[in-house]
């Protein structure tokens, strides 16, 4: 890696104030020159010929130069007779003499557009052979030779393995390299997001958080370091809710009280109750009943529209990492083995199925919702729980139950297995809501104190950045989501309710103020009793900060606005303000620099933009995600087959925008160092900003199943086919089945 890479990497991660500038094998020569050159149109129905971009002379690491000038050389041998004609002055002279004759004799006025047709021309830079056809190259785009394109082109190479041919497996073309195996890839390449806000947010609680304000925060990350699945602590608690059921023993008739007894305490592990407020001028407030980590793990405010909020979790079927541990903890010693295995198989059967059906219904969101207006119907309907326990007994406003197919589901699980089975599950799943998501090291740690204090590490961070660069961001995420809207409304199949949600789509990108008023984040963590050794103890100290209390309500709102946690980098749409909105950690990446070209900000914000404002306007895709999404998906265990389906449009609409935006390609700066076009760097950069976001959430990216995807992803998400030149029958050619608009 260069020095000026390194340096440059260095600025974008770490020291001092963050800037937005901080972004089958075998060789196929002959393929990868027609694949590689800029000489037909990019995106062949979109420009006209006299649009087209020519081969970048720059050439590629990994020996791939050689074999452009090989066949270069070839492309000359071709072109020879012709460049000979265009070129030579004899000829030239020839032809004047020959047209002063014919002037002379014939005294027509034609042959003088002979000799202006037949000047010498400049010697064509290169020349391309394509079967029969021959013709000269005009010059290429100019290059950007900013320094962060440097390390923008550097980044991107440290992925790409030249040895693949990317029409046949675009996966381990975009998304492997050979110096992966000795560790250079890993350094050289963009991380995702999420991967980069948590890098730097483990740096600052390690080094900024031991002294000073935020010493607490510090404090709260180390008792993450040291919780143990054996702790005192948890075991008490857990008695105190009844403890463990030994096999045999009579188990209770209902499960409610126990749910209303840990509600008391801490995170329920079958619903999750909050208040918001209603769509209209008026606003009034609802209270809210829907499953469990319906947003992500983050033991935010329950009154959702005072401060930021956190986008939907993906919820994962397996069961969690830790429940293996803390069964060994839980179930007495004096269990025989085989009562051990028995009691452990129970569990982990009755938590999966429960998993399960929580993915099932939180993948198809809130359309069933259902408006109750006093807790006795709310009993009478959904007999499973005590809600007299859990809505407080003053509240006389609208319930919203998100899901009922949800509670009704849950119901059926209950009611097949014995409560004494479903009595232990629901202890344990409390404590794994209340541990760590792993177990204990500096990453994991990290993770669970940005969900712990949502607020406090929200505003550590941006403390990191300067006020101009996230100004520039945002205007910057304002001008793509324009662009995108206005490509959008000219598509022929939006019509109608769609058309005018989308008139009315906002974008919200801007910070919340409170995360910048440090003084009082200060000192809402000194309120805080934190110690440093029980991490269990500090987070249900924190729930009880943030529990409802209906008397403290504020109804001085005035506005559906809403705002993101800074530091979980999804964007994502929301439905009561009607906006999607943007998480800085989205937006003060390296590829999103405002001295780049433009389709390295398409082809990574501008597509997650583009997926959010399509889930937005329409929901009618259940059919075409049925019929066109293979069953491949299934890889992804956080992903619906509506959540892939929905990324293939976004990588359309964004592709087609920035080519509707931007016109001819060739006004694009090109890389350095990188022998590919602008359209070519935009599937590139999105295969590449998918596989690392897969990787990161574990996701297993070298599985046959996310290589198929990723291919059929590319294949739908625009004109790949035309821009990668792939011939008829490839695997990109064969599985462009799959137009979203």
């Amino acid at each position: 890696m260069t020095a000026d890479a390194m340096a440059g990497r260095g600025n974008m991660m770490i020291s001092g104030v963050i800037t937005t500038a901080n972004p089958t094998g075998g060789s196929h020569s002959a393929l990868l020159q027609k694949q590689m050159s800029f000489k037909t149109s990019v995106g062949a129905n979109q420009l006209s010929k006299a649009d087209d971009i020519e081969v970048i002379e720059s050439g590629n690491v990994d020996g791939s130069s050689t074999r452009y000038d090989k066949n270069a050389t070839l492309g000359w041998v071709c072109c020879a007779p012709c460049i000979w004609l265009r070129t030579s002055a004899t000829v030239h002279k020839i032809a004047i003499t020959t047209a002063t004759l014919l002037v002379t004799s014939l005294l027509v006025a034609s042959p003088i557009l002979f000799l202006i047709s037949t000047a010498p021309s400049q010697l064509p830079r290169d020349c391309y052979a394509d079967d029969e056809d021959c013709m000269p190259t005009t010059a290429p785009p100019p290059e950007c030779i900013d320094p962060v394109c440097k390390i923008a082109a550097s980044s991107i190479q440290a992925k790409i393995n030249w040895n693949f041919d990317p029409c046949i497996d675009f996966k381990n073309f975009s998304c492997s390299s050979p110096s992966q195996s000795n560790g250079l890839a890993s350094l050289r390449a963009i991380r995702s997001a999420q991967e980069a806000v948590d890098t730097q947010m483990q740096q600052l609680l390690q080094h900024n958080t031991t002294s000073g304000p935020f010493r607490k925060l510090g404090r709260l990350f180390g008792s993450c370091l040291r919780q143990t699945t054996n702790s005192s602590t948890i075991r008490l608690v857990l008695e105190q809710l009844g403890g463990y059921l030994p096999i045999g023993a009579l188990g209770p008739s209902s499960i409610a009280p126990l749910l209303s007894n840990i509600y008391e305490l801490g995170p329920t592990p079958l619903v999750d109750i909050y208040y918001d407020l209603s769509y209209g001028k008026n606003p009034h407030v609802l209270l809210i009943i829907s499953g469990p980590s319906a947003t992500a793990p983050i033991l935010e405010s329950k009154i959702r529209w005072m401060g930021p909020k956190a986008p939907p979790y993906r919820l994962k079927q397996t069961v969690p990492k830790l429940l293996n541990d803390l069964l060994d903890s839980f179930l007495p010693n004096g269990l025989t083995a085989d009562q051990k295995a028995s009691e452990n198989e129970a569990i982990s059967t009755f938590i999966k199925e429960l998993n399960k059906i929580r993915v099932e219904y939180t993948r198809r969101g809130f359309w069933d919702s259902s408006v109750l207006y006093n807790t006795s119907s709310l009993q009478e309907i959904y007999p499973i729980l005590n809600w007299t326990t859990l809505v407080p007994s003053d509240w006389s406003g609208p319930i919203v139950v998100r899901s009922s197919d949800y509670l009704k589901a849950i119901g059926e699980l209950l009611s097949k297995y014995p409560t004494r089975v479903a009595h232990n599950s629901m202890l344990l799943l409390f404590a794994l809501g209340v541990l760590p998501q792993g177990h204990p090291n500096a990453v994991v740690c990290t993770r669970a104190t940005m969900w712990a204090l949502p607020d406090i590490t929200s505003a550590l961070f941006i403390a990191q950045h300067s006020s101009d660069d996230i100004s520039d961001v945002i205007r910057r995420t304002d001008i793509i989501f324009k662009s995108l809207k206005a490509h959008l409304k000219r598509a022929p199949s939006l019509k109608g309710a769609a058309l005018v949600k989308l008139s009315a789509l906002k974008i919200q990108s801007e910070p919340w103020s409170g995360f910048s008023n440090i003084t009082f984040m200060i000192k809402t963590l000194e309120s805080l009793e934190i110690t440093s050794d029980n991490w269990f103890e500090n987070i249900l100290k924190i729930y009880q900060r943030n529990r409802i209390v209906p008397d403290v309500i504020h109804t001085n709102f005035t506005s559906h606005d809403a705002w993101a946690y800074p530091i979980v980098a999804k964007i994502f749409y929301d439905t009561l303000s009607h906006s999607i909105v943007v998480p800085l950690s989205v937006i003060l990446v390296p590829y999103f620099d405002g001295r780049l070209p433009p389709y390295l900000q398409y082809a990574s914000v501008g597509v997650a933009i583009a997926k959010e404002i399509l889930r937005s306007i329409t929901k009618a895709f259940e059919d075409k995600a049925m019929r066109c999404v293979p069953k491949s998906v299934n890889i992804f265990s956080n992903y619906s087959r509506m959540d892939i389906l929905i990324h293939s449009g976004g990588m359309q609409i964004s592709y087609h925008s920035m080519l509707s935006l931007t016109g001819p390609i060739k006004g694009m700066a090109r890389l350095p160092g990188l022998n590919l076009t602008p359209t070519q760097i935009f599937f590139l950069v999105s295969a590449q900003e998918l596989c690392a976001e897969s990787d990161y959430t574990g996701i297993d990216t070298d599985a046959p199943e996310f290589e198929h995807i990723l291919g059929w992803l590319v294949a739908q998400g625009g004109s790949a086919t035309e821009v990668f030149k792939c011939p008829s029958g490839s695997m990109i050619n064969a599985q462009k089945t799959c137009n979203v608009l």
